[in-house]
């Protein structure tokens, strides 16, 4: 074996690892060094990916060596450059995956041309071995990340909030957790982590949604859960009005949805035959009176053009008898934040809503002298609304397992989830909460400092 083709064995081997470890990385959630949590040592950590381009390049400067100025010689140049720019990429935009992998397959082509030409002048005759190898790589790559019609949850990160948001004048006080989980397509190998390890749920998923459609959607959740858990924390403190209702937004058309051609994503929704529909709760009471297979008159606006459309409606799949336009929506609002708020990015958090209980917790412990932790190591989850709601989320199970490996003292869940909750820990605190004043209340008296 050439030096160029031990390189391109040692990046195959170095991928697979690092790919088996990527998907199982939720496991080291409980490691601390200080305030920095696992996953923002994941932050670090996802830069040694970067060795493995730097292997094609090492490997490709090898061959070059060899071929000086000849054709295949400009091929090895091109794989150079192709690993050093998908390392650069990797080390200086870690969040952006799209383009480290698109110049990823490009260099991994030009290395495929390099180890079959280089075979066949070494060995003579066809490169059997070149090609088997490539192809051995191809299955296990489909084996890790073939994306199945099936979806896979699996536990995930404890998140240091007072890391992941800091208020303006406020000061980092109380312990408080977030909690994620990790939710994508099930691959192969999926099987194999859940025979293996507990609290792994694998069930069918809605391939009817892109995956790029529903990551835009996680990301505009995240948005709206980091504005309307600060200003709802704000105004609990008198510091604003809080978060005041703009309209319905709508997130994504449903497969066969009838709103298809009259209706976007992004579209607010104002009007439903002449009422207003400022929120999705008052919405969903005005089609209540409506029957499937009737025709609304839709008023809306899209971008700064109000319009409107007649849209037919169908029967709910989810409710017998209730009618429905097959889109996903959420209340569009204007949050009230008169505080600066700094949110940190993570490449393992890449969207939801689930914090929002939690954030606005931590606001108004950063602005409270003294805190309102109690010496209490806090951790939730849920949603949180304009009116400190707490709303239910996914994974439950998943989350209570990370946040009793963690070692919280206690854990916030939204009301109606803490049996599904206790799948998760038998021996965890977890306490179920309707509202961020319970959350409050709870700790006032429940001391342990």
């Amino acid at each position: 074996m050439g030096k160029s083709s031990r390189w391109y064995a040692a990046s195959l081997i170095a991928a697979a690892v690092g790919s088996v470890c990527g998907e199982l990385i939720w496991i080291g959630d409980p490691l601390r060094l200080g305030s920095y949590y696992w996953m923002d040592l994941i932050q670090i950590l996802s830069r040694t990916a970067a060795a493995i381009p730097l292997m094609w390049a090492a490997g490709a400067y090898s061959s070059w060596l060899q071929r000086g100025r000849s054709w295949l010689g400009v091929i090895n140049l091109l794989a150079v450059a192709g690993g050093i720019l998908t390392a650069l990429l990797l080390l200086t935009r870690p969040d952006r995956f799209g383009a480290a992998a698109a110049a990823a397959a490009a260099t991994g082509a030009l290395i495929l041309i390099d180890a079959l030409v280089s075979e066949t002048a070494r060995r003579g005759g066809f490169p059997w071995r070149s090609l088997t190898t490539a192809l051995a790589a191809a299955a296990v790559g489909a084996f890790l990340f073939y994306p199945t019609s099936y979806g896979v949850t699996t536990p995930g990160f404890t998140m240091n909030m007072n890391r992941y948001a800091h208020i303006q004048g406020g000061t980092d006080r109380g312990s408080l957790e977030g909690v994620l989980v990790i939710e994508r397509p099930a691959f192969p190998v999926d099987w194999i982590y859940a025979g293996l390890f507990p609290h792994l749920h694998i069930e069918k998923r809605d391939t009817s949604i892109s995956l790029g459609e529903i990551q835009r959607q996680v990301f505009i959740q995240r948005a709206g859960a980091n504005d309307v858990g600060t200003a709802v924390a704000l105004k609990k403190l008198g510091l604003g009005q809080g978060v005041i209702p703009t309209g319905v937004q709508v997130l994504a058309l449903l497969k066969d949805s009838p709103a298809e051609g009259r209706l976007e994503p992004g579209d607010v929704l104002t009007r439903l035959n002449g009422k207003e529909v400022g929120t999705t709760a008052v919405l969903a009471k005005v089609m209540g009176s409506v029957k499937p297979g009737d025709t609304v008159r839709v008023g809306l606006k899209r971008g700064s053009q109000e319009m409107s459309a007649d849209i037919e409606t169908k029967e709910n799949p989810e409710q017998r008898g209730r009618a429905a336009f097959g889109i996903q929506v959420q209340d569009r609002t204007r949050a009230d934040l008169t505080r600066k708020a700094d949110y940190r990015s993570y490449i393992v958090y890449q969207g939801g809503p689930s914090h929002g209980a939690m954030l606005a917790l931590t606001v108004i412990d950063q602005l409270t002298p003294g805190g309102v932790t109690y010496g209490n190591r806090v951790a939730g989850t849920g949603t949180l609304d304009g009116n400190g709601n707490v709303g239910e989320i996914g994974g439950i199970e998943q989350k209570a397992y990370t946040v009793a490996r963690a070692g919280a003292d206690v854990f916030f869940v939204p009301q109606g989830q803490e049996k599904d909750a206790r799948k998760g820990s038998a021996s965890l605190e977890i306490v179920p909460v309707r509202t961020l004043d319970d959350m409050l209340s709870w700790l006032k008296a429940h001391p342990k400092n």
